[in-house]
């Protein structure tokens, strides 16, 4: 569990927050500048859309008062750590000698010496260090996502208060030229079964600060750029290459004389069912519609049946309104709930909870459903709710 819950009015969210900010523990907290720590949340979750609003400055500063008060406060083996902080730990001279405080019996008053090494000060160790990669802590909804336990985490070892022996022998799989200095067989002997170490990265600095790794966020089209361009085989025939196009791109007769401003410029990669679309959202639409007009009609015939009298206007035909509400139901749950995007296999005419995509199409009364089948059945193309891409239905 992270430390972090510790302090007061923060919840599970909002610690995965600060953590993906870059503020891992309370001594970074504690140390933060509000504005800056209040700006960095802001931009974590423009990106990673992890609490629906950033807290306000005042409960920030809240935070950071109490991750101080919690830093100042007496903590039972504080005595211990500050005697082994006191010690200076010499660089030819690893080996520390710190006695343990146990309970008095009568029969062994002698205290129990527990012998503490500082691995750090080991050249193989520090070739080890150089040579492995840098960790990054994973917030703790992915470990829940992927179903990780917290006890199937290996605990690494403190290298530099240390018990007993360290057996290194560090070395890279398919190393480069450039690195062939460095020794074979990462290995981890007596202590753990560690088969590599990890390089002591940013996030070890004396504020803790670790800050959010733009360089390793990249567009959609940075990484379709990288895809290699499709190469025609020998066996595939011309008119294989023809349907590919015809895929990616419609016909150019299908555009013409249309500008590419226009919602009538049909646009998108081609859908494999467009039929299945087309009629799903007719379906979709004429139930949205036929279902208030069904309960208005309901309560009129049975007031028709009453009092003819007063409700004479009632035309008989309105029945078909409550008649066709199954009717409409059964081709929904056939043929609207079966239509799917092609590119991201969600459920176009299905309602979902979840944040739609800034492309999605809306209209009043109609929401996104009833939008995106009007805007099927009149332009032949559609932005998907969820994934956002362009897909057409015709050719």
């Amino acid at each position: 569990m992270s430390e972090l819950l510790t302090i007061e009015g923060i919840d599970s969210d909002e610690v995965e927050l600060l953590e993906t900010a870059g503020w891992t523990d309370l001594n970074s907290v504690a140390k933060a500048n509000v504005d800056v720590l209040v700006r960095e949340m802001s931009k974590a979750n423009e990106k990673f859309r992890l609490v629906v609003r950033v807290p306000e400055r005042k409960k920030v500063e809240r935070w950071v008062a109490s991750a101080a008060r919690l830093l100042d406060a007496p903590r039972p083996s504080r005595k211990r750590e500050k005697a082994a902080e006191s010690a200076s730990l010499p660089a030819e001279a690893p080996v520390l000698t710190v006695v343990e405080d146990v309970p008095e019996v009568e029969s062994d008053p002698e205290p129990v010496v527990v012998e503490l090494v500082n691995f750090e000060a080991d050249p193989e160790v520090l070739v080890m260090l150089a040579a492995a990669p840098v960790a990054l802590p994973l917030p703790p909804r992915t470990l829940a996502e992927q179903g990780i336990a917290p006890s199937e985490i290996a605990i690494a070892p403190v290298l530099n208060r240390a018990e007993g022996d360290l057996d290194v022998r560090v070395a890279v799989t398919n190393p480069d030229p450039e690195e062939a200095h460095i020794p074979d067989a990462p290995r981890v002997g007596r202590r753990a079964d560690v088969s590599a170490a990890v390089q002591i990265g940013d996030m070890m600095t004396s504020s803790g600060r670790r800050g959010i790794d733009t360089s390793r966020l990249r567009t959609v089209e940075e990484v379709q750029g990288e895809a290699p361009a499709p190469r025609a085989s020998a066996s595939k025939s011309g008119m294989d290459d023809d349907r590919i196009a015809l895929l990616r791109s419609p016909r150019p007769e299908t555009n013409k004389g249309r500008s590419p401003d226009s919602r009538f410029f049909i646009r998108g990669v081609l859908h494999d069912q467009p039929l299945k679309v087309w009629f799903g959202g007719l379906f979709a639409v004429l139930l949205q519609i036929s279902i208030p007009l069904a309960v208005t009609a309901a309560p009129l015939l049975i007031l028709h049946d009453e009092m003819p009298e007063k409700f004479a206007w009632v035309p008989e035909w309105i029945i078909a309104f409550p008649i066709a509400v199954p009717i409409l139901g059964l081709l929904y749950a056939t043929v609207s709930a079966r239509a799917k995007c092609r590119v991201c296999a969600q459920r176009l005419y299905v309602p979902k909870h979840c944040l739609k995509n800034k492309k999605a199409h809306h209209l009043p009364l109609f929401g996104y459903i009833g939008g995106l089948a009007l805007h099927v059945m009149t332009f032949k193309w559609f932005n998907c709710t969820f994934c956002g891409t362009s897909i057409r239905i015709k050719k």
